[in-house]
């Protein structure tokens, strides 16, 4: 392990180097001690993977095999080596296959360069976190990760202490839109043909009517008492709709408003079921006279770009006066930043910080993040409504017309 005298030595000049290859983006990134990204680059891959309508793992690997060299090359360009104190590199969750691509590549760098460090990574850690490079975020806080391959709702208490809430019990969000938007063969909508499936969806929807259509799931697992999440049998039965109405954007007599109104349906499925558990994780805090965890909630991961989620989300904060934060949308997917910023929090404080890679390092496609508290939720029994923010209105307006007949 790296001894304190030479942590201090870094403190006030410390730098960096983050790379990212969890999935199908090459991301690397040069970020310092006072919060500022000297650089980075990423290469992204949607082009190959568009007409697949998804994530192809072997196209990945080959891809990744292929930028990382370019892509530290350009993160390095105007950048001494001597003036990096370490590699911090993603290895765990995400595909196997692509995340070996980053450590075999960092293992050669390590070997190149013997003074760096090397801090391995959890990727939603580097998500969970990443808000503390852009804000002034002090620990407890409270975080929605929600991504592609993950949902995850926990605390943060410090760099490596979280206490799970709830997690996906089935698929993530971010796979719901893109499997969704797939059922609807949007990658060959010519309005949104050039956007991943989450981002299609928000498109199309702004100009849908969400009533149109109605999932009944959303509104069942408001019921539950836990903070769980599940999106399985919501694609379902978004199955079925497409299928029942024929909601095939290829198709040459779909009806495009129908196709905008199923759109914003989708959207609002999947994100007042994430809404619910949000709100009943603010009640649980008061419920365990925790207040502290509650004054602030991060939102990130990739699905946090959507802005019909940050709408919902911050109307519910503002309501219990719970202070929201964002990280920019360009750091809420994927990015060699968030790595080399979980890597400067770490060595700060010299949590995993080794001379060197182990032999034995493998890499990880399932890792659970901190402590799993989610049956003390339950055990609260705390219900909460599948539309508070129609009940409040109902109340308000009830208040009003009681004012008017005194």
């Amino acid at each position: 392990m790296i001894r304190s005298l030479t942590i201090k030595r870094f403190y006030h000049s410390l730098r960096v180097l983050g790379i990212e290859t969890s999935c199908d983006d090459t991301s690397a990134a040069v970020v310092d001690g006072d919060r500022t990204i000297i650089s980075q680059a990423c290469r992204n891959q949607f082009k190959y993977h568009q007409p697949w309508g998804g994530i192809v793992p072997s196209i990945a690997k080959n891809h990744h095999y292929e930028n990382l060299v370019p892509v530290v090359a350009e993160v390095m360009k105007d950048i001494e080596w001597n003036t990096i104190a370490a590699i911090a590199t993603s290895i765990k969750p995400g595909l196997v296959i692509s995340l070996w691509q980053g450590i075999k590549f960092t293992r050669q760098l390590l070997e190149k360069y013997t003074h760096l460090s090397f801090i391995p990574i959890h990727h939603m850690e580097a998500h969970a976190l990443t808000v503390r490079l852009t804000h002034d975020v002090p620990f407890p806080y409270m975080v929605l990760l929600a991504s592609g391959g993950h949902c995850i709702l926990a605390i943060v208490e410090d760099i490596d202490k979280f206490y799970r809430l709830g997690e996906t019990q089935d698929i993530a969000p971010g796979e719901a839109f893109d499997k969704s938007a797939r059922e609807l063969k949007l990658h060959k909508h010519p309005l949104v043909e050039n956007m991943v499936g989450g981002a299609a969806i928000e498109y199309l929807a702004r100009e849908g009517y969400e009533k149109r259509y109605q999932l009944i799931t959303p509104k069942y697992s408001a019921k539950m008492r836990d903070c769980s999440f599940s999106f399985g049998g919501m694609l379902s039965q978004i199955r079925r709709v497409i299928e029942k109405d024929g909601l095939y954007s290829e198709s040459s007599n779909v009806d495009e408003q129908k196709l905008k109104d199923f759109s914003a349906c989708i959207q609002s499925s999947i994100v007042r079921h994430i809404e619910t558990r949000v709100h009943r994780a603010i009640l649980f805090c008061d419920a365990i006279q925790k207040p502290q965890w509650k004054r602030r909630l991060v939102l990130s991961g990739g699905v946090a770009s959507n802005l019909y989620l940050r709408q919902r989300i911050n109307d519910l904060c503002t309501h219990y006066g719970v202070e929201l934060f964002c990280p920019p949308v360009e750091f809420c997917t994927d990015n060699g930043v968030m790595i080399a910023w979980n890597g400067i929090e770490r060595y700060r404080q010299n949590m995993n910080v080794f001379e060197r890679m182990s032999d034995t390092l493998v890499p990880e496609g399932r890792a659970p993040l901190g402590s799993d508290i989610s049956e003390q939720v339950c055990a609260c029994n705390i219900s909460v409504p599948f539309d508070w923010k129609s009940i409040l209105e109902k109340k308000h307006v009830t208040v009003i017309e009681n004012l008017n007949k005194q």
